[in-house]
Parts: structure tokens; sequence; C-alpha cells
């Protein structure tokens, strides 16, 4: 394990250890053991514009705010981390290759949040995506990353395996 990793490791002990992240497993499945959440990271040359754009523009609330690492909690066990490029194990591409995508219900109230603010750059409104299992609108953080707030289409069958 790299430098990196162990300090992504610590952090989120501290935060387990602290109380800030929910501790609760998802039970063992058929041949692996439990996951207790995820954490995609996202790298910028400018982790505080990033990183301000995801509290203050957004309105997420930072879980740990370092020189080099801000994570954000979006529901218990699920998290996105903005990493500063100068010292993360990887850098940023011109090319994403990656998106960030939100599912929630309020679809309309996100749309209406954010489709007139200042500092958002809209790639497309609220419309059908996925093969029509969901609706979606896309929007552009700072670091060119695309994110994605949908709701799945409930009445798709090919929906049903993906609701909880």
């Amino acid at each position: 394990m790299n430098v990196y990793m162990k300090s992504v490791s610590i952090i989120l002990a501290g935060l387990v250890f602290n109380g800030l992240v929910s501790t609760t497993a998802v039970a063992a499945g058929e041949g692996h053991p439990s996951i207790a959440g995820g954490v995609p990271f996202f790298y910028y040359t400018d982790l505080p514009a990033a990183a301000d754009w995801y509290k203050n523009t957004l309105g997420l609330k930072p879980l740990t705010e370092e020189d080099w690492v801000v994570i954000f909690e979006l529901t218990p066990g699920s998290y996105i981390g903005l990493v500063n490029a100068t010292g993360g194990t990887l850098k940023p591409t011109a090319d994403k290759g990656a998106l960030f995508s939100i599912d929630t219900p309020e679809l309309e109230a996100w749309w209406d949040k954010v489709k007139d603010v200042e500092g958002i750059e809209i790639k497309n409104a609220i419309r059908t995506g996925g093969d029509g299992m969901i609706e979606q609108f896309s929007l552009y953080d700072p670091g060119g990353y695309i994110v994605e707030f949908f709701r799945w289409k409930e009445h798709r069958p090919e929906a049903q395996r993906y609701l909880k």
C-alpha cells in the first residue's frame, strides 16, 4: 500500500472512530467479504476551487478537508473524494474517463437548485437517458468532470433491479 492510500485509510478510519462516517457494512455476498462504502477520487489541478464548488455551489458537506484531499459524504457509506493532482497518485486528463452520478428521487428540486446558478455549466437539461431507464440532467464541475443527477424510471422493468 503506497503512502497516499495509507493516508486515505487513516483519514477514513479517523472519521469512523469519531462517528462522522457510518460503520454499517453491507452484508457479505457470495464469495466476498462485506463492504462498508466506496469513495471514488477525482483529481484536480485546482483543488481549492473544486472543493469550494462542491461545498458552496452544490451544498455538499465536507467530512475532511486537508491540503491534498477533501472528502464529501453523500449518504452513509457513499462519498466522493477530491484530490490535489500535484501530490496524488493519478493526474487529471483531458478526457476524464469517469463521471459522477447522483441518484435522487428529487430530480426536479436539484434541477431548480442548480439551473440558474452562476458558476455552473450545464451539459444538458432534464431528459430521458440510460436506454430509457432514467431521467437525468448533467453539468460540469470546475475540473471538467461530468456530474449527473438522475432518477430511475420505476415503470421500466429493466430498472427494477436497481431500485431498492
